[in-house]
C-alpha cells in the first residue's frame, strides 16, 4: 500500500511553491504506526507526482483539501525543536526552513 500522510499548513501557496518548506506529517497508512508524527524538511508537488506518497493538507482549523498533492521527503527533523515555550508552532516551522 502507498504511504500517505497530511499537514496542516497556514499557507497553502506558500506550501505548494515549489521550495523546501518545514512540516510535520501525520502517517495516514494503515498499520502499527497510523497517525504517527514527524517532523520533515519536504518539497510538495501539487499535482500527485507517480511515486511520492500522497498528503492531503488541511488549514489551520482543519478544512481538507479536496484533491491530494504529493510530498518529497528531504530530510527528516529530530522530534523536538528548540523554541520558547508557547511559542506559536507555525512560526517555529518557518524559522526552521532558514536554517
Amino acid at each position: 500500500m502507498a504511504q500517505e500522510y497530511e499537514a496542516f499548513v497556514r499557507d497553502r501557496q506558500r506550501a505548494v511553491s515549489g521550495r523546501e518548506v518545514v512540516l510535520t506529517l501525520r502517517d495516514l497508512t494503515p498499520g502499527r504506526h497510523k497517525y504517527r508524527g514527524i517532523a520533515v524538511r519536504a518539497v510538495i508537488s501539487e499535482t500527485p507526482l507517480a511515486g511520492e506518497p500522497l498528503l492531503w493538507l488541511r488549514s489551520v482549523v482543519g478544512a481538507r483539501d479536496t484533491e491530494p498533492c504529493s510530498v518529497r521527503i528531504v530530510e527528516e527533523l529530530p522530534p523536538i525543536f528548540d523554541a520558547p515555550p508557547y511559542s506559536d508552532y507555525f512560526t517555529v516551522l518557518e524559522a526552521l526552513e532558514k536554517d
